[in-house]
């Protein structure tokens, strides 16, 4: 989606929100659909609005936006999530520095678990971006324990700002929701930063 508006010179945030008219097919009139790609926009001019969208950066640093809603399903769960992150080419690093997150999944039964849950996939997403990953050597997985194999530390954990919206809709799901969007915002922050596409994962400059 930002390779699209990068291509028609829009902002990606403005690009997604012109067509998220919740018009037609997109009207969301199931169950927990009710409110369609509007309560997906609402999502995603919120976060945009938190984070500080736009703002002038350091050099190397970056902001990105990626999103995720099924407008299809029954009981989708719309997510905005924007990335922040520092990229250093010269040692091919990337430091995520902040997470925002709005989400809508209808009305929260228990905060607490909603937020532990929105929080542990957040962090999910981060370490499946820049740091989890192996290979294969003979066909046996190469890294055998944790000396090697580098989930995400506490030492790299970044900054989070996750943030419910009110809603007295019908409760949706959210187990793994949270973590879809956190890869592809990095991804997309880290091309703000340093010009570098990247569309593999775990992501490596």
């Amino acid at each position: 989606m930002d390779e699209v508006a990068g291509k028609t010179g829009e902002d990606p945030i403005e690009f997604r929100l012109s067509m998220l008219d919740a018009a037609g097919k997109n009207a969301g009139d199931q169950h927990g659909a009710v409110g369609g790609a509007a309560r997906l926009a609402a999502v995603l001019k919120d976060v945009r609005d938190r984070s500080g969208w736009g703002k002038e950066l350091p050099d190397g640093e970056g902001f990105g936006v990626a999103v995720c809603g099924g407008q299809e399903r029954d009981k989708p769960t719309w997510i905005a999530c924007v990335a922040h992150v520092a990229v250093d080419k010269e040692n091919k690093s990337v430091k995520v520095k902040k997470i925002w997150q709005s989400i809508d999944c209808g009305t929260v039964v228990h905060p607490d678990g909603a937020m532990a849950q929105a929080e542990g996939a957040t962090l999910w997403g981060v370490s499946l971006a820049v740091h989890e990953g192996t290979s294969f050597k003979d066909g046996q997985v190469a890294d055998r324990n944790l000396d090697t194999y580098t989930p995400l530390r506490m030492a790299d954990v970044p900054e989070l700002d996750i943030k419910f919206m009110q809603s007295t809709e019908f409760p949706t799901g959210l187990g793994e929701p949270p973590l879809i969007p956190v890869p592809p915002a990095i991804g997309n922050a880290i091309y703000a930063a340093s010009g570098i596409r990247v569309r593999d994962l775990p992501i490596k400059i």
